[in-house]
């Protein structure tokens, strides 16, 4: 059984150790996605607060995470606040990966989309890793974009509209 919460204060050593096991994975992969410090409290705090985050609880135990915010100037600048919700930082642990953990933090974001009454959900991922990007197809995103940002950055733009 999957459950979803909303993250606390007290959820930070769990979000970090839920991304922190991503990063290593993909390390040992040799397809290195975000590094160590990216994901550490310290530096996430600087975009995030505990409460965008929802943690993924797969038979009680921790196992995938997102961030689910209302605005996001960096990557959609042209979205006013409160228009849209943006998923980022969405990790699932190996031990959980092909459970539906992934399906299940996304069909949250849908809910609140509908709850808060607004009309899209936004994300960004990598140009290049189609298995991510075909997840977030099978659950209805389209892609709308792909750029370089910054000269380094392959990236593409989803949208899921209700």
């Amino acid at each position: 059984m999957i459950e979803i919460r909303q993250a606390s204060k007290d959820d930070i050593p769990v979000i970090e150790d839920i991304l922190l096991d991503v990063v290593n994975w993909l390390d040992s992969t040799g397809n290195s996605l975000w590094t160590k410090e990216q994901v550490s409290w310290k530096r996430l705090s600087k975009d995030f607060s505990p409460e965008d985050f929802c943690i993924a609880y797969l038979d009680r135990e921790p196992a995938g995470c997102m961030a689910l915010v209302d605005y996001d100037p960096l990557f959609w600048p042209e979205i006013p606040k409160g228009e849209s919700l943006f998923i980022h930082k969405l990790a699932v642990k190996r031990r959980a990966a092909g459970k539906g953990v992934a399906n299940a933090l996304i069909g949250f974001a849908k809910d609140e989309c509908i709850k808060r009454n607004m009309d899209y959900i936004r994300l960004d991922c990598h140009q290049f890793r189609y298995q991510v990007r075909k997840i977030y197809e099978n659950e209805g995103f389209v892609c709308v974009d792909e750029r370089c940002l910054w000269g380094k950055y392959h990236t593409a733009f989803y949208e899921w509209k209700k």
